[in-house]
């Protein structure tokens, strides 16, 4: 009789052992994600194949810039958020691809694909050793996602293990400019 409670036991104390193994291992997703590498606003960090250095952030209601010969202008019903940043590519060309604004509450918004042809667009060009770039990434948020934003920037849009640069956002939802020109933006 003492070996059967002796087996029972052992049997419960093994399921015991497999559901906190269930429910205490980190999921696969967790497990190759992302590698964090956080650090402060005007650093350099170095990112697996590439630098990053934010430098600038500016809040504007709408943004005017002159692409393929003409004069363009967008708004928004939020506010655009413009991060001025220096990118590098280290040791071999690279293109970046993901440049995301993460807010306090955690939620994400890509780089705005509504700029094509604007001046000093970064993550649009091949990276190359030695030849940094400064421009701009430019978001669409709400005025409620600007303030403790973090940028995260990396080689992948999905980085699977390997670096995703995280650069918490000194900015405050005061009140954006009405209007920015990105031809007159001053980029040093």
């Amino acid at each position: 009789m003492s070996g059967a409670f002796a087996k029972l036991g052992a049997l419960v104390l093994a399921a015991m052992l497999l559901a906190g193994m269930q429910r205490y291992t980190p999921g696969y997703a967790e497990i190759t994600g992302p590698i964090p590498l956080r650090g402060e606003f005007g650093e350099t960090l170095a990112g697996r194949g590439f630098t990053v250095r934010a430098d600038k952030v500016l809040l504007a209601r709408k943004l005017r810039f002159k692409a393929y010969g003409r004069e363009v202008e967008r708004d928004t019903g939020g506010v655009f958020a413009l991060v001025i940043a220096r990118l590098e590519a280290q040791p071999a060309s690279i293109t970046i691809g993901s440049a995301t604004w993460r807010s306090a509450q955690g939620a994400r918004f890509v780089a705005s694909a509504r700029f094509q042809g604007a001046p000093r667009l970064l993550g649009a060009d091949r990276l190359e050793p030695g030849l940094p770039q400064r421009g701009v990434f430019i978001f669409e948020v709400p005025r409620e996602a600007v303030d403790g934003a973090t940028l995260l920037v990396a080689a992948s849009r999905w980085p699977r293990l390997d670096t995703q640069v995280e650069i918490a956002l000194p900015v405050k939802p005061d009140a954006p400019a009405l209007v920015i020109d990105l031809s007159e933006l001053a980029y040093e």
